[in-house]
């Protein structure tokens, strides 16, 4: 991930086996850390939505190598100036990239906040903690992440966990500036109303958030999986598992990165040759393909072609069947 600091030292390398992140280990995620955000937000002016929306996403909600033996929540690199211990792991770099590792989440959350604090972000204290939708755009435009939608996840993950209740706020309107129209004598904000949105509407970024969480993988044909969720590209998941980007792309039987869309399957290791469960064909539906099938069963897309008499370009016919082992 190309994004904040980039630092320079070595990094002992530990693989870690570790799944998709699940709602459950989301919910657990805020649960954990959510006094730390609200701590920042006092302290720093760092909207606590914002903070636990980006651990959520760049952490994997506490499940990646990274955060697990580094308790490094953010990706934070590693340099000449660091002299606490350090992790190597692959992310968009041809070499593995160097990362800090702290002694604590709590160490991890401070660098966290050292870095907004930095000159590439100072635009962003002008918006209100309450504004979640400007300080995750506001992040995307700094520069924060090369991800095409990184701040419509983090508003996705905001909305789906209502982060946006945690200081008292709410739901917001896209395209709506907040405004404040009084505090009660608790000090709790009392928004305008042109500005919320009800909490039974869903927004599109909501929406992705949820399609992609709800179909948490582990495996398929008892090959590893994930889930390219919303906001991470090919390289959050290369450091993620510590695989790197040459061998996923391998793995998925891809030559570019860009084919891939959020939501789609994301295989840790080698395909196989046939399906191995109890299903013995697929009936062909709509939009189907010989390489998405071949993903939706954890096979070799050259295989399932060999086992049907096809090629790779065979046009399929909606309810054809196809074998599968």
């Amino acid at each position: 991930m190309k994004k904040r600091l980039i630092f320079n030292i070595l990094v002992y390398c530990c693989i870690l086996n570790i799944s998709a992140h699940s709602k459950s280990d989301i919910m657990n995620y805020i649960s954990k850390y959510k006094d730390i955000a609200l701590k920042h937000e006092k302290v720093y002016g760092i909207p606590a939505s914002i903070t636990l929306a980006q651990g959520i996403l760049e952490s994997g909600a506490g499940t990646s190598g990274l955060t697990r033996n580094g308790n490094n929540h953010f990706g934070v690199k590693a340099g000449s100036r660091w002299k606490g211990n350090i992790y190597k792991a692959w992310d968009d770099e041809p070499v593995q990239s160097k990362f800090r590792i702290y002694s604590s989440a709590e160490e991890s959350y401070e660098d966290h906040a050292k870095v907004l604090k930095g000159k590439r972000y100072q635009s962003l204290y002008s918006y209100s903690v309450y504004d979640y939708r400007a300080w995750a755009f506001g992040l995307q435009k700094a520069g924060y992440a090369t991800a095409k939608k990184y701040a419509q996840a983090l508003i996705g993950y905001i909305e789906a966990y209502k982060l946006y209740a945690l200081n008292g706020g709410v739901k917001l309107k896209a395209g709506k500036t907040v405004v404040i129209t009084k505090y009660n004598t608790k000090k709790q904000p009392v928004f305008d109303a042109e500005c919320q949105l009800g909490e039974d509407e869903q927004t599109d970024e909501e929406q992705a958030v949820k399609n992609v969480v709800n179909r948490y993988l582990v495996e398929i044909n008892d090959v590893r999986c994930t889930l390219l969720y919303p906001g991470e590209t090919l390289s959050s998941i290369s450091m993620k598992y510590n695989i790197s980007k040459d061998r996923l792309l391998k793995y998925n039987e891809l030559g570019d990165e860009d084919a891939l869309e959020e939501g789609d399957i994301v295989f840790l290791e080698k395909k196989k040759s046939k399906y191995e469960g109890a299903r013995d064909f697929y009936k062909v539906k709509e939009n189907d393909d010989l390489y998405s099938i071949s993903q939706q069963f954890g096979i070799k897309v050259a295989n399932l072609a060999k086992m049907n008499n096809m090629n790779l370009f065979t046009q399929l016919k909606i309810g054809e069947r196809l074998k599968l082992k």
